[in-house]
């Protein structure tokens, strides 16, 4: 179905693929892993006929469909700000034909919920014959769908350490850092959410997750602005926020460029802080960096708060999940996997999502 031999692309000075090689099955569903700058994006633009190759043969079988997670498609005639990201997915992939497409994945779950990932993770193994390159950096994504993966090389990063603050001195108990009770926030006369109550001790990793997604970067925001501004509502119609004495907070935002994330990570390495509250941190970062945060966060003595939908960044940093839904919270002091296989948490979930079966 695709058929590379000897690519080569320079790129003034310069030479981003030399003698490369690759052959891909009608039905293969293969990873192109890398380091930012090594030619993912490049690979999948030569793939799509957008960027011609300085020298080799690229022979492809197929009609080329290319969908980018960041847009997936111009649908003009919509309104887009009325489309959720997995519903502007669900519109660029009907239809298609397996038997002829060749599917162009560009960091496609870039936007989506765990849901909406869940369900293109069930499209492409449904769709057996679909041949499919992906760009990725969610490994857990890539695990579930691709046979291969294709490395265009690794960039070193240079380890993250973070200066930990001096901690809450050690107790009989392990000392409660926050306390949020009761909170609620509405945005149009609909809770974001509401009943929020919680309780965060010392040392506690804690990922906020669930479909609410506006409702928990709204939170997370919350938590930061009552602590910046001293005070207790945080912006919230009912409810307080309480940080025991002695807490450092760094708060890092939401970022929508590799170059900002790089800036915020240089920040978090000169902090000195024993609080994180981190807003989709691998949002914007390529799978070496990520791993690199991923070590950092996992060697942090102190507490961390964050929201992210990399499941495989969750499963390894959190030992804390708390799902924010607007009706309140589902709470369990477990890694991701174990609350998502958990029998008590499904029904509590179906319960404050009122899903039906």
């Amino acid at each position: 179905m695709i058929k590379i031999k000897n690519l080569g692309l320079v790129l003034g000075k310069y030479e981003l693929f030399s003698g490369f090689n690759l052959e891909i099955g009608r039905g293969e569903k293969v990873g192109i892993i890398g380091g930012e700058g090594s030619g993912k994006t490049t690979l999948l633009d030569i793939l799509g006929g957008r960027v011609l190759p300085t020298s080799g043969d690229v022979k492809i079988n197929g009609e080329v469909l290319s969908v980018n997670g960041s847009v997936y498609a111009d649908f003009s005639e919509l309104r887009m700000a009325e489309m959720s990201a997995v519903d502007k997915l669900k519109r660029a992939l009907h239809g298609v034909d397996d038997e002829e497409i060749i599917l162009l994945l560009d960091e496609p779950t870039n936007n989506l919920d765990a849901d909406g990932i869940d369900w293109l993770i069930n499209f492409l193994h449904e769709h057996k014959n679909l041949t499919s390159v992906i760009v990725s950096s969610d490994r857990y994504f890539l695990q579930e769908t691709c046979s291969r993966l294709i490395d265009l090389g690794d960039i070193e990063y240079t380890p993250i350490k973070i200066n930990c603050a001096k901690l809450l001195p050690t107790l009989p108990e392990i000392p409660i850092v926050l306390e949020a009770h009761n909170l609620l926030k509405n945005r149009d006369g609909e809770p974001l959410f509401k009943d929020i109550s919680f309780t965060i001790r010392q040392g506690q990793k804690v990922a906020f997750v669930g479909k609410n997604e506006r409702g928990k970067a709204k939170l997370l925001k919350t938590l930061a602005t009552a602590f910046q501004t001293g005070d207790k509502t945080g912006g919230c119609l009912r409810g307080s926020v309480d940080f025991a004495e002695g807490v450092k907070i760094f708060s890092m935002p939401r970022v929508y460029t590799g170059a900002a994330a790089k800036i915020e990570l240089e920040k978090l390495a000169n902090a000195e802080t024993n609080f994180l509250l981190l807003d989709n941190p691998t949002a914007c970062l390529d799978l070496p960096a990520i791993k690199t945060l991923e070590k950092a966060l996992t060697d942090f003595d102190g507490t961390v708060i964050f929201v992210d939908e990399d499941r495989a960044f969750i499963q390894a940093i959190a030992n804390r999940i708390i799902d924010i839904t607007t009706q309140g919270t589902i709470d369990r002091i477990s890694s991701y996997e174990d609350f998502l296989a958990n029998e008590t948490v499904k029904i509590q979930i179906a319960e404050k999502y009122n899903i039906k079966n």
